[in-house]
C-alpha cells in the first residue's frame, strides 16, 4: 500500500503542473490585452504599462511561464489588482469556509445517502424501497441553486427558523453551525440523491452473492447479516464516488455561497470574475483543483481500510 501512495503522490506532480499550465494560458485566451482586459476600458496607458509591468505580461511567453509556475510552487499567488492585497491571504480567508460547508454537504449527503439506500435494497420491492428511489431520482433532478432558493423560501421565509444569510460570528461555533445548516443541505439533496441509487444498487449485488446466501442458510438473522456483513462490502462503491462527490459539491458551493452570501471560496472567484481580477481567479481555481485532486487521492487511499482484500499492486 505504500508504494501505492507514494506512486499517486508522484502523479499528483504532472497533474498539478498541468493545471498550473492551463491556468497561465487563461490569460492568452482573454480578447485583446490581459492588462487592458483586467482594468477596464478607462485605463491609462500608465496604468496598463505598471500592470503588464508587475504581471510580467511584456516578457516571452515562456520566461511568463516559468515565472507563474515557480511563483505558485512557492504559493506566491501575486496581488490582487483591485484591493492590492495578496491572493494567499484572500484565499486563505474564504478557503475555511468553503472547506467546513463541501465537507459538511457531503457528509450529510454520505450518511443519509447510504442509509437510505441500504435500508432501500433490504426492503426491495416493498412500500419504503419504492418511496426511497422515487425520492432519490427527484433529489438527482434538482439543481443546487434550486434547491437552495426553496430552503430559504420554506425556512426563512415561511417558516423562519434559519438565518438566510452569511456564515454567523467569527468564534461563535453555534451560530456559525446554525448558519450552515440550509446551505449543507441545500448543498448535499442531489448528491445524496445520487448516494442513495448508487448504494442501493451496490447492496443489492451483495446480497444476491453467494457467502450471504450461505450465512442465511445457517439462520443468521436478517439484519445482522444485511449490516454486517453485506453493508461493508456494499459500501465501497459509494466511497469510490467520494472524491469526485467532493468536487462536484465545491463547484456547486459556488451558487450556494451567492445565494446564502457565505464568504467562501466560490463566491471569492464570482466576485473576482465580475472584478476582472485575473490573480484571484487564477489562484483560486488553483486551490479548488488542488482540493479535488487531494480528495480523490484519500478516496482510493481510503478503500483498504473499508476492503482489505484490494491489493495495491
Amino acid at each position: 500500500m505504500l508504494k501505492y501512495v507514494v506512486k499517486r503522490f508522484l502523479w499528483v506532480i504532472p497533474t498539478v503542473l498541468g493545471v498550473l499550465t492551463l491556468l497561465f494560458c487563461l490569460t492568452y485566451l482573454l480578447p485583446g490585452d490581459p492588462a487592458s482586459v483586467m482594468l477596464g476600458p478607462r485605463a491609462t496607458p500608465e496604468l496598463i504599462n505598471e500592470i503588464s509591468e508587475r504581471l510580467h505580461l511584456n516578457d516571452p511567453f515562456y520566461f511568463q511561464l516559468w515565472y507563474y509556475i515557480s511563483a505558485a510552487i512557492r504559493f506566491d499567488l501575486g496581488h490582487s489588482i483591485n484591493s492590492g492585497f495578496e491572493v494567499s491571504r484572500l484565499i486563505a480567508d474564504a478557503l475555511p469556509h468553503t472547506v467546513v460547508l463541501a465537507i459538511s454537504g457531503l457528509g450529510i449527503a454520505a450518511l443519509i445517502g447510504i442509509i437510505t439506500g441500504a435500508f432501500a435494497a433490504t426492503h426491495r420491492s416493498k412500500y419504503m424501497d419504492g418511496m426511497i428511489t422515487l425520492a432519490s431520482l427527484v433529489a438527482v433532478a434538482i439543481p443546487d441553486f434550486v434547491a437552495a432558493l426553496l430552503l430559504m423560501m420554506v425556512f426563512c421565509v415561511q417558516i423562519p427558523i434559519f438565518p438566510a444569510l452569511g456564515a454567523g460570528g467569527d468564534g461563535n461555533i453555534l451560530d456559525m453551525a446554525w448558519h450552515l445548516v440550509l446551505p449543507a443541505t441545500a448543498l448535499s439533496i442531489g448528491w445524496m440523491g445520487y448516494m442513495s441509487r448508487l448504494s442501493r444498487e451496490s447492496m443489492l449485488q451483495v446480497l444476491d452473492s453467494d457467502y450471504i446466501r450461505t450465512a442465511r442458510a445457517f439462520a443468521a438473522p436478517h439484519r445482522f447479516v444485511a449490516y454486517k456483513y453485506a453493508l461493508k462490502n456494499a459500501i465501497i462503491a459509494p466511497i469510490t464516488v467520494i472524491g469526485l462527490g467532493a468536487g462536484k459539491l465545491l463547484g456547486g458551493a459556488v451558487f450556494i455561497e451567492i445565494i446564502f452570501n457565505r464568504p467562501g471560496l466560490g463566491k471569492l472567484i464570482v466576485d473576482a470574475v465580475f472584478a476582472r481580477d485575473l490573480p484571484v481567479v487564477q489562484g483560486a481555481i488553483l486551490v479548488a483543483s488542488l482540493l479535488f485532486i487531494f480528495a480523490n487521492l484519500l478516496a482510493d487511499i481510503s478503500y483498504a481500510v473499508v476492503d482489505p482484500r484490494i491489493q495495491y499492486d
